[in-house]
């Protein structure tokens, strides 16, 4: 070893650290910083002096992160992903997954992006994994891009809200007057929109909404303002505001939008059967060659020398297995998304909207309404009446005879 040089081997790179320059040592290794905020940790044996300059080798290239991805690995996910979104056997999930995907690789891209390349590679490998296991028949991950395509979670759900509380255009000076005289947002003398209580208090009616456990219950109609707080004194009004915030926020959160009425009209129909639905032709599978059987004689030799091997385990199907996605399959999962859209309708007599809900079962009548206008004696006119009898042939049938006694 040549005088004032050192022999360094690298342990691990990467490691995020301060940014500092200059050396610093740690039970018995030198752990230089560098200007990126990379730290660097390498042994030191062979001198007792602290060398002035990087070490030989170690650049800033070896730094970058493993997953790094380049440009041709992202075109690849992309067309992957939306290649899965071609396959998806709703329509509405179709458009939608497929503008959402572009959407979000396009706002990625931008220059002025927060995350890291490593989590964005994260979260696109795991949105086509969802896609992939909802294309196989998989009940959650398919149940899961409905929902989110449908707004009943997710970005949609949030748009729907918006649309739905836009409040109206006035149409005189006097509407226009008596909104401009409106007190400030969860101030003193605020409420909350009509529409929103109406869609709550349906909400809270409804059971089966509670049980499918997509959304939070609706706690309350009303937010629960303390007269006194703890000192006995009067809340202040910055307190008021705040619990009428808070009661706001989670309302909103607990609240599921409408439909439109052209997406409402496309899943009626999927449900019916009057909107046409065929499941989606795939790729099919290339043709066995004699060297693709080649490897399955040699496992035969290896059964024969060695026994029989332990195969697969069924833990990939602890969460649910796959389906074969037939029209019946997906009427069931179109009836469970069904249930959480409501029906919205004008009420004229009250002037307000009315929220009516669908159930996630076929539930058998019991009864039918009959036409007053059509005659119903006809249907029981060939009956026979039945025979009734007498209280007293009853009581005589049921005196004990005489030869008994």
């Amino acid at each position: 070893m040549q005088a004032g040089m050192c022999q360094w081997r690298e342990i691990e790179i990467g490691c995020k650290a301060r940014r500092s320059r200059g050396w610093g040592r740690a039970k018995g290794r030198v752990v230089p910083v560098t200007r990126q905020g990379f730290r660097i940790f390498a042994f030191r044996f062979g001198c007792n002096f602290d060398p002035p300059t990087t070490p030989e080798g170690l650049t800033m290239a070896s730094t970058l992160p493993a997953n790094s991805f380049n440009a041709t690995r992202w075109r690849h996910l992309l067309r992957a992903t939306l290649r899965e979104c071609t396959y998806l056997p709703d329509p509405i999930a179709r458009h939608y997954m497929h503008h959402e995907i572009l959407a979000r690789y396009r706002a990625a891209a931008s220059p002025g992006r927060s995350q890291p390349a490593h989590l964005l590679s994260r979260k696109a490998k795991s949105k086509l994994s969802l896609l992939k296991r909802a294309n196989a028949g998989h009940p959650s991950p398919l149940e899961k891009v409905l929902l989110t395509s449908y707004g009943r979670v997710g970005k949609r759900r949030h748009q729907l809200l918006a649309q739905m509380m836009t409040p109206p255009i006035p149409e005189d000076t006097q509407a226009l007057r008596g909104l401009v005289e409106q007190p400030n947002r969860f101030d003193d003398g605020w409420q909350a929109p009509s529409i929103m209580m109406s869609l709550a208090k349906s909400q809270i009616n409804n059971g089966v909404l509670t049980a499918s456990r997509v959304r939070p219950q609706v706690k309350s109609l009303f937010p629960r303002i303390p007269e006194e707080n703890s000192w006995g004194s009067p809340v202040c009004r910055s307190r008021r505001v705040n619990i009428r915030r808070k009661w706001y926020q989670d309302t909103m959160y607990s609240l599921l939008p409408p439909l439109p009425e052209e997406d409402l009209r496309i899943l009626d129909g999927l449900i019916s059967g009057t909107v046409k639905w065929e499941p989606v032709p795939r790729r099919k599978p290339g043709q066995t060659t004699v060297q693709d059987t080649a490897p399955i004689k040699r496992d035969l030799l290896g059964l024969l020398v060695q026994g029989p091997q332990k195969e697969g385990t069924f833990g990939a199907f602890v969460d649910g297995r796959p389906h074969r996605i037939r029209s019946r399959y997906m009427r069931r999962h179109w009836r469970r998304v069904s249930s959480l859209v409501p029906r919205m309708r004008w009420d004229a007599d009250y002037e307000k909207w009315r929220f009516s809900w669908e159930t996630p079962k076929t539930v058998p009548r019991l009864a039918f309404q009959v036409n007053p206008i059509v005659d119903s004696t006809h249907l029981f006119q060939d009956q026979t009446p039945k025979t009734t009898v007498s209280s007293q042939s009853r009581s005589q049938t049921h005196e004990p005879s005489s030869n008994l006694l």
